[in-house]
């Protein structure tokens, strides 16, 4: 075997072991929990709604709510279901990340930055990235979000 041969040989190995090394990085580090916020803070509320819709918890969503009130709001939980329009059935898998986040006063705002995975053929797009701008009111020692009330961002 000559030399250029061997040095192939070898930078195949490493490329392959690199390889192997990303997947298994990848694969551990997904499956760490994730560090939960305050839970009396704006970004830790709009974390745990979007932890209750990611797991259809809708009831435990429909929480972090503020009150809704008016022609054009939902008032009651299945109300709020069947207006988000999102699919039981979706076959979307989506992640979320905060951008930023604001405090002044009684009221605040957390962009989060969502990606959606869907399955769209093999030459369309398969992630859709949303940028939306999670608007709270501070209740007591609580915060709700006011806006947006509808998940329009999953479908």
């Amino acid at each position: 075997m000559s030399n250029s041969s061997r040095f192939l040989l070898g930078f195949g190995i490493l490329i392959a072991v690199i390889v192997a090394i990303a997947v298994i990085t990848a694969m551990i580090g997904s499956n760490q929990p994730v560090k939960m916020l305050p839970e009396n803070s704006p970004e830790g509320t709009v974390q745990r709604f979007l932890t209750a819709v990611r797991d259809r918890d809708y009831t435990k969503a429909y929480d972090f709510l503020a009150a809704q009130t008016g022609t054009d709001k939902v008032n009651t939980l299945e109300q709020w279901v069947q207006s988000t329009q999102y699919s039981r059935d979706s076959t979307s898998s989506w992640k979320a990340s905060i951008v930023k986040s604001t405090i002044n006063g009684d009221n605040s705002s957390v962009e989060v930055a969502i990606d959606v995975f869907r399955p769209n053929g093999p030459l369309a797009d398969p992630v859709s990235s949303n940028h939306i701008t999670f608007l709270l009111q501070k209740a007591g020692d609580r915060w709700l979000i006011e806006q947006p009330v509808d998940l329009w961002w999953l479908n």
